[in-house]
C-alpha cells in the first residue's frame, strides 16, 4: 500500500481497507472474534458518519453546490450521492448543526458513542426550539443518548418542545394529524393496509387492539403481527355486530355475498344434495363467489363455512315471493330491492366499470321527482363517479332494445353501448344460459 496524503488519499485508503474486509469469508472468522469484530464495525460506522458530517459541513460552507445545476447541498447529495430527499436533507441539516451549534454532539459521534439516528434526534432540537435552547439541552440529550436508543432521545426532544414552546408543540401535533391516512389495496388474493396516524390516533387504536390480542402462551404459534391483524379484524366484526354503525346503501353495514341457490349444495328442483358448486345441467363446477368490496373470487366451500354464522336471504324472480315493486310509496330502495340489484347488476352498470356493489348507489333511471317508481325496472347500480357523471349530462341510460329488461348507455355523441350486468361480468359456462329470461330478471328462475 503506497503512501497517500490529504483527504482524497485517506478516503482511498479507507476503501482499500473495506475491500480487504469485504474479501474475508465471515464463516472463516473465529467465533470468539465475532463479538469484537461486530462491535468494532458498528463503532467504525458511527465514526465514519461523523467524518461525513465534517466534510458535508465544509462542502456546504464553501457553497460548492451553487455553481452546479443542483444549486443546494441537499439537491447535490440527492443526485450525486444518490440519497433520498429525506436522507439528503437530514445529512445537510445535521452537518450544519454540529458545525455551527453543537460541537459536543460532533465529538461524541467522532468517538463512536452516537449512532447517526442519535445525531439526527439531537440536532433536530435546533430546528424545533432554536439555537439557545438546543445548546442548553445538548448535555442532557447527550447523556441520554449514551445510555438509551434513538427513540428515547426523540421522545425527549418532543417533551422539550412541549415545555419550551407549547404553541409550537400544538402546531407540530396538528401537522402530524394532517398527515394521517389509510390506504387499502388488493394485489391478487392479498389485501394490503398502509397507514399513517398521529400519536393520539395511534394511542386510540392500540388501546382498542390491546385487549383483543391474545397474549402469547403455550401452543400459540401466531406472530405478534398476526395477532395484531386478528385483533383488528375482531374489532371490525364487533363493530358490525353491534348494529350501531351508520346506514350504508339503505342497510346496516355487513359482509354480504351473493350465491346462486344451486351452488349451495341442494338441487331446488329435486331437493337432493349435490356437491357444492356443481352445475347439474352442465356437470361443471360453478364454485366461486365474488366479494362485494374487493371483487376477489372465493370458493363456494368458503362461503358455506361463513354461512354457519350468517343470515341467508333468498332473492326470487317472482315478485309474489318477495315484494320488489314499491312504486311511488318510497323514494329509497328497500333492503330486498338492494339485494336484488346486487344480484342482477353485480356492480356499476356503466360499460367497462369494475366497481363492485359495495361502492355503488341505487339510481332511479326516471328520477323519482319526475314520477319514476322505486321498482327494479327503474333502478340500476352506479358507482359514485358514474352516478355523478350521469347527473351532469355526460351520458344517459335507456332500455336496451336487444336485451329486454336490461339497459344501455347513450353517450353525448349519440353512440350506445350495452350496460353491464352480472352475466356480462362473469359469463356463464354455456352460451345457452344467456337466455332473455335470465337477463330480464338478473336472478335465478324460481324452478
Amino acid at each position: 500500500m503506497g503512501q497517500s496524503f490529504g483527504a482524497p488519499g485517506l478516503v482511498a485508503r479507507l476503501h482499500e481497507t473495506l475491500d480487504a474486509l469485504l474479501a474475508l469469508d465471515p464463516a472463516e472468522v473465529p467465533k470468539a472474534d465475532l463479538p469484537e469484530v461486530v462491535r468494532g464495525l458498528v463503532t467504525a460506522g458511527h465514526r465514519l458518519h461523523a467524518a461525513q458530517l465534517d466534510m458535508v459541513a465544509a462542502f456546504d460552507a464553501a457553497d460548492l453546490a451553487a455553481p452546479t445545476r443542483y444549486r443546494t447541498t441537499k439537491r447535490w447529495l440527492e443526485h450525486r450521492a444518490r440519497l433520498s430527499a429525506g436522507q439528503a436533507a437530514g445529512l445537510a441539516s445535521a452537518a450544519r448543526a454540529t458545525r455551527d451549534h453543537l460541537p459536543a454532539t460532533r465529538d461524541a459521534a467522532a468517538a463512536g458513542q452516537l449512532s447517526p439516528a442519535h445525531v439526527a434526534a439531537i440536532t433536530s432540537v435546533v430546528r424545533l426550539v432554536g439555537v439557545e435552547h438546543a445548546r442548553a439541552a445538548e448535555p442532557i440529550l447527550l447523556d441520554l443518548a449514551r445510555r438509551t436508543d434513538p427513540a428515547a432521545v426523540r421522545r425527549a426532544t418532543t417533551e422539550l418542545l412541549a415545555h419550551l414552546d407549547p404553541a409550537a408543540a400544538e402546531a407540530a401535533l396538528e401537522r402530524d394529524y394532517q398527515r394521517r391516512g389509510v390506504t387499502l389495496a388488493m394485489a391478487g388474493r392479498l389485501g394490503y393496509l398502509h397507514g399513517v396516524l398521529d400519536a393520539e390516533s395511534m394511542e386510540t387504536l392500540q388501546a382498542a387492539l390491546a385487549p383483543l390480542m391474545t397474549p402469547p402462551g403455550p401452543g400459540e404459534d401466531r406472530t405478534t403481527p398476526q395477532r395484531r391483524a386478528d385483533a383488528l379484524i375482531d374489532l371490525a366484526r364487533r363493530a358490525l355486530d353491534s348494529g350501531t354503525l351508520p346506514v350504508l346503501g339503505g342497510r346496516r353495514p355487513h359482509l354480504s355475498v351473493v350465491v346462486e341457490g344451486r351452488a349451495l349444495g341442494q338441487d331446488r328442483a329435486t331437493g337432493q344434495d349435490r356437491t357444492p358448486g356443481e352445475d347439474r345441467a352442465s356437470g361443471r363446477s360453478r364454485a366461486t363467489v365474488s366479494l362485494p368490496w374487493t371483487g376477489v373470487a372465493v370458493p363456494v366451500a368458503t362461503v358455506l363455512r361463513w354461512g354457519c354464522e350468517a343470515r341467508l336471504t333468498a332473492v326470487w324472480a317472482d315478485p309474489a315471493r318477495l315484494p320488489l315493486a314499491v312504486g311511488r310509496a318510497s323514494r329509497t330502495v328497500t333492503r330486498a330491492q338492494r339485494d336484488a340489484l346486487e344480484v342482477r347488476d353485480g356492480g356499476c352498470v356503466h360499460p367497462g366499470c369494475s366497481r363492485t356493489p359495495a361502492y355503488c348507489d341505487a339510481h332511479h333511471i326516471i328520477h323519482w321527482a319526475h314520477g319514476g317508481p322505486t321498482d327494479l325496472d327503474n333502478l340500476a347500480l352506479l358507482c359514485r363517479h358514474h352516478h355523478r357523471t350521469l347527473h351532469t349530462g355526460h351520458w344517459t341510460m335507456q332500455p336496451d332494445p336487444d336485451r329486454p329488461g336490461l339497459l344501455q348507455a347513450r353517450h353525448p355523441d349519440g353512440h350506445t353501448e350495452p350496460a353491464q350486468h352480472t352475466g356480462d361480468r362473469s359469463p356463464p359456462l354455456r352460451p345457452s344460459e344467456r337466455s332473455p329470461d335470465r337477463y330480464r330478471a338478473g336472478l335465478l328462475p324460481t324452478a
